[in-house]
């Protein structure tokens, strides 16, 4: 899946992925987010080129905002007091594939605007 060119060879998988990463289920949430940390490991080492830019800017027009709601959501339940043993590992591990994918966007030369923008909060 990672190899593959998602904007022009797989239509259909981004948006599939965004709608199960909008649900409130955290299985859901981990198992999407462990897709889209596929697609974009490629992003830190494949040689760049127009064809992966426009990959990759497709990736962060879909996921972006999705991503940070993602890990604000996971920082706060993770506060919350009687959090079971396995609720508190599904919401580390969202929040760990999530800082993933985002180093993974963030690998390219110039940071995108989205997360320059919004640095404080993933900081």
């Amino acid at each position: 899946m990672g190899k593959r060119h998602v904007d022009t060879e797989w239509p259909t998988l981004v948006p599939e992925l965004n709608s199960h990463m909008q649900g409130t289920d955290l299985n859901n949430i981990k198992v999407a987010l462990e897709c889209v940390k596929k697609i974009c490991k490629k992003y830190r080492f494949m040689f760049r080129s127009d064809a992966l830019y426009t990959e990759m800017n497709y990736v962060i027009f879909h996921f972006s905002s999705a991503l940070l709601q993602i890990l604000s959501n996971a920082t706060q339940q993770i506060s919350q007091p009687n959090l079971s043993a396995d609720a508190y590992k599904i919401l580390l591990t969202i929040c760990n594939s999530t800082l993933h994918i985002i180093e993974s966007i963030l690998s390219q030369e110039e940071l995108p605007d989205f997360y320059e923008e919004n640095l404080q909060l993933i900081t």
